[in-house]
């Protein structure tokens, strides 16, 4: 009996310490490590100067840029706190983008880096569900 409470006790403690993790955890899907980077293929109907415009256009409804060479094809926003729902800013979460177009011009790449302040100290990683969300969204305006 008393073996059968001290595992139950055990359990739920285990059980409390998931959820308290899981709900302080900022970004979804965060893994800490490197991110990759992710190809678009550009419709036909976009030339080039089009296609870079629409894509930052995108960008910087939601991040401030920090870099932009519209003749190399490359951009990064600069970092922005991540927001939560309800457009609530997470301080402990860093949101970065970048975009780049390959040498013909038919295809861009796109990598979401995320960071997290762990004991005072940003950590690199990424997020596979905001990295897909965002290459998503600018598929859909360049199709």
């Amino acid at each position: 009996m008393k073996k059968s409470i001290k595992t139950l006790c055990s359990c739920l403690v285990a059980g409390v310490f998931v959820m308290v993790s899981l709900g302080c955890a900022s970004v979804k899907g965060w893994h800490k490590g490197q991110a990759e980077w992710m190809r678009v293929q550009i419709h036909e109907n976009f030339d080039y100067k089009q296609a870079f415009s629409t894509a930052l256009d995108l960008l910087t409804e939601k991040y401030e840029m920090e870099m932009i060479n519209k003749d190399g094809g490359y951009a990064r926003t600069a970092w922005n706190y991540y927001r939560k729902a309800k457009g609530i800013q997470d301080k402990k979460a860093r949101v970065r983008v970048t975009i780049k177009f390959n040498h013909d011009r038919t295809q861009l790449s796109v990598k979401t880096e995320v960071q997290r302040l762990i004991r005072d100290e940003w950590v690199d990683g990424y997020s596979d569900v905001l990295g897909r969300q965002i290459r998503e969204d600018i598929e859909g305006v360049l199709k």
